[in-house]
């Protein structure tokens, strides 16, 4: 990596953790809207993954307001509330599990999992971290990913 790209890692995994939780929900659902296709063959190699598709069916079997609060939780262990998914199966996947968790999630997202409704508009912070992250350099963002999830 050259410093320029840790230089764009660093202050965008800083400015996304400086989010609230519902900005960097947006953020994660607006990047991996745009550039979901990409993904797969970079950082999934096209194999299902057992570990994240029985989250995502976990998550899809919640009414959607509590669908919210589990996504909440996955990315803020110390939101409150509770839920019928386990965090900590989320807290011990690995970083490319996380990866394709999102990505499956992505896949279901205005059919079987809530997403942010057409009419939201991100926060004055939550635009500044998407338009950061308009990168061509799709390994780029795969690696941001992995830092943040």
């Amino acid at each position: 990596m050259t410093s320029t790209n840790v230089n764009f890692l660093e202050q965008s995994v800083s400015k996304f953790q400086s989010l609230n939780i519902d900005d960097r929900l947006t953020v994660l659902e607006l990047l991996y809207t745009e550039i979901g296709d990409a993904i797969p063959a970079i950082a999934l190699n096209d194999v299902p993954n057992q570990k994240s598709a029985t989250l995502v069916a976990q998550i899809q079997n919640l009414p959607q307001a509590e669908q919210l609060l589990a996504l909440r939780q996955l990315l803020n262990p110390d939101e409150v509330g509770e839920t019928a998914i386990l965090t900590q199966e989320y807290a011990s996947m690995s970083a490319d599990d996380k990866l394709a968790f999102w990505y499956q999630l992505a896949q279901n997202l205005k059919t079987s999992i809530i997403a942010v409704p057409n009419d939201y508009i991100p926060s004055e912070e939550a635009t500044e971290v998407i338009d950061l992250l308009h990168t061509p350099n799709i390994e780029d963002l795969v690696t941001f990913f992995k830092r943040v999830l």
